[in-house]
């Protein structure tokens, strides 16, 4: 896409007028969720349904006809009942299956993997790929574009679910950063503090316990984990153009698609937007980044995100129009 079509983005426009809505457009609207909720699989789900599941060397993941979900980090995990399943695996070279129905990834390739339970029997083609996404990293996509689902942008006040879950009390806060902690959470993951993500190595997944957007940049940084250009998974961070803030805003990127000449078409997840749960779809330009700045040097910012054109807005549900004067910051890299 050429740059002169994409047109400077505008002020904040929801995808809703500002007037309340009949009460037919509101039970449309609420249908759309409903079905795009129902829609979206999780990891397990799709692979049941496909037949086909991806693994990261080294990941593991429970072969989807016995797989328990996706059990919260701070909830026990339950006991897998595999009954009388057999699991079989073409060749364990690449990826293995023990007497549970755990998969792991050996090498990259391809194998199939075989579960018989009774008289049903299922085959699973799995590739496994070194710099596949990790398995927390799937998860933590689908529980943020669930809970985007299931909130059906609904007003929330600054107590609500996420962050009574993070404070443990009733505080009002602003909580675009304690919600992308509760979906690492609710993920299966245990976010850790920025002092203690120091050492972390590279190949290991990376989410903080930092409430404020400023902490979450500097566990990041001081890995040379917050960079310029998006993968899903990925937290995206907000500058104000306007403002001396570099830490504006803080959201979860959910998909990711390349155009040309370093242009990306952006879709996120975002807490604590017009308190509520929305996705937004950008074009960002990482020509323009500006991962590379500090509160020194913020007079250079650019601004990096671009309306996509009418004509290529295919989803009725999120926003294709973002905040006046936010520029993506840059990118907190949750896996390498």
């Amino acid at each position: 896409m050429p740059k002169f079509v994409v047109v400077m983005f505008l002020t904040l426009a929801l995808i809703l007028p500002a007037a309340p809505l009949p009460a037919d457009a509101q039970g449309d609207l609420s249908a759309l969720f409903e079905a795009a909720a129902a829609a979206w699989l999780s990891p397990s789900e799709s692979g049941q349904a496909s037949g086909q599941y991806t693994l990261r060397t080294g990941d593991s993941a429970y072969v989807p006809a016995i797989s328990p979900g996706i059990i919260p980090f701070d909830q026990e995990t339950p006991a897998v009942s595999v009954g009388n399943a057999v699991f079989e695996t073409t060749d364990d070279q690449i990826v293995s299956v023990d007497a549970q129905g755990l998969m792991t990834g050996i090498e990259a390739g391809v194998a199939t993997v075989i579960c018989t339970i009774d008289d049903m029997t299922y085959f699973y083609g799995v590739t496994v790929e070194d710099d596949a996404m990790p398995e927390v990293v799937k998860n933590f996509v689908y529980i943020a574009k669930r809970e985007f689902y299931l909130n059906k942008l609904e007003w929330l006040p600054r107590a609500n679910q996420y962050s009574r879950w993070y404070y443990k009390s009733g505080k009002e806060v602003g909580w675009c950063s304690v919600f992308t902690i509760w979906c690492a959470n609710a993920a299966g993951f245990d976010p850790i503090k920025e002092e203690d993500a120091k050492e972390i190595p590279d190949d290991q997944a990376l989410f903080l316990r930092e409430g404020y957007v400023s902490n979450q940049y500097d566990g990041f940084s001081r890995l040379d984990r917050f960079v310029g250009v998006p993968r899903e998974g990925y937290l995206v961070m907000y500058a104000n153009m306007r403002k001396a803030y570099l830490f504006t805003h803080i959201g979860i990127v959910t998909d990711v698609t390349p155009l040309n000449d370093g242009l990306y078409q952006v879709t996120t997840v975002e807490g604590n937007m017009s308190s509520s749960v929305k996705s937004y779809t950008y074009v960002y330009d990482s020509n323009l980044s500006n991962h590379h700045l500090t509160s020194k040097s913020r007079e250079k910012i650019e601004a990096n995100i671009f309306i996509v054109p009418d004509n290529e807005r295919t989803d009725p549900l999120t926003q294709y129009e973002t905040t006046e004067d936010f520029t993506v910051f840059g990118f907190c890299a949750t896996w390498l």
